[in-house]
């Protein structure tokens, strides 16, 4: 099998002839476009990573300053024309038309509240979600309604689906109810969006610095997604009880990342990787990937390499 048909074997629930494996880390983002395309080239093709995963630098600001529960009315989120969403577009056609024909290629983006949360801070977010809920919620979804173009604008591009960091679900952050009125319901017509196109989701569920990185997995599970992805060390939830929480669906993940991949030896990545493997119970629709981004100090090609390499030689 070739990349994109060992991938897609595993999104389909099958045995790949090797188990696949992302590793991913954040990039400058003081990169132009050119730059932050070669830059990701250079990191697909020297650690030999089965999917290329556009890690999302350039993050669009909220076109009204958020300073009171009333300035939410006046939020609209720039649609196509958007100077950051083309240079995001740029970059994922720059690696498509470059790689897309070796491996799939995921445009990462995070959801409508999460985006809101990167111009005015979680403090006010917070604060304006319990004073004036209904102000926050009308401006989530108008979040949703562009960020859904600009969705579906990266699988027609050349992307073959979405990395959808789906986060806000940290236990004391939010209610079930309130996590549904001011997450799920701007994450849908996102996530729809990109199925109308034929485009696949990876849901990759994540926390916040503010809450120790856990989430909740089990408030996601109505999500429409591909292929889904925790941090097994921050929520306790291991791969095989994870994979029965989504029914069987295909998951990802399992590597520490701040741990070996980053600052251990390279025996001791290769039997973590073995470790993680071994603990899902079977290979067929897994993949392997850390926990979140590669954080810490001594993030290298050659340590990613080492990883990917011991899950391909990993029996199947």
């Amino acid at each position: 099998m070739n990349k994109i048909e060992r991938v897609e074997t595993v999104l389909k629930g099958g045995k790949p002839d090797k188990i696949p494996a992302l590793f991913w880390f954040h990039y400058n983002n003081k990169f132009d476009t050119k730059e932050m395309a070669e830059a990701h080239l250079k990191t697909y093709r020297e650690t030999d990573v089965d999917i290329y995963k556009i890690q999302q630098e350039y993050i669009q600001i909220l076109d009204t300053v958020i300073q009171k529960p009333e300035d939410w009315n006046k939020v609209k989120f720039p649609g196509l024309s958007s100077p950051v969403y083309q240079k995001l577009l740029d970059v994922v056609k720059r690696i498509a038309d470059a790689a897309g024909h070796e491996a799939m290629v995921f445009q990462t983006m995070y959801g409508p509240l999460k985006t809101a949360v990167q111009s005015c801070g979680y403090d006010l977010m917070m604060l304006h979600a319990k004073e004036a809920p209904d102000l926050l919620f009308a401006a989530v979804m108008n979040i949703a309604e562009a960020q859904a173009e600009w969705a579906a604008g990266f699988v027609e591009a050349g992307a073959a689906g979405i990395f959808y960091c789906a986060q806000n679900s940290e236990p004391g952050r939010f209610t079930k109810t309130e996590f549904d009125k001011l997450v799920t319901a701007g994450d849908l017509p996102v996530l729809k969006a990109i199925e109308n196109k034929g485009g696949r989701i990876i849901l990759h569920i994540c926390g916040e610095y503010d809450y120790e990185f856990k989430s909740t997995p089990e408030w996601y599970t109505d999500y429409p997604s591909t292929i889904v992805t925790w941090s097994v060390k921050d929520t306790g939830l291991s791969l095989k009880k994870g994979r029965e929480l989504f029914t069987g669906k295909p998951i990802m993940g399992g590597i520490n990342n701040k741990g070996n991949i980053v600052k251990g030896s390279e025996e001791s990545i290769v039997d973590e990787v073995r470790n993680v493997i071994a603990s899902v119970g079977t290979t067929e629709g897994f993949m392997l990937t850390a926990d979140c981004s590669l954080q810490g100090e001594g993030i290298s090609h050659e340590k990613i390499r080492v990883a990917v390499e011991a899950s391909h030689a990993y029996p199947v």
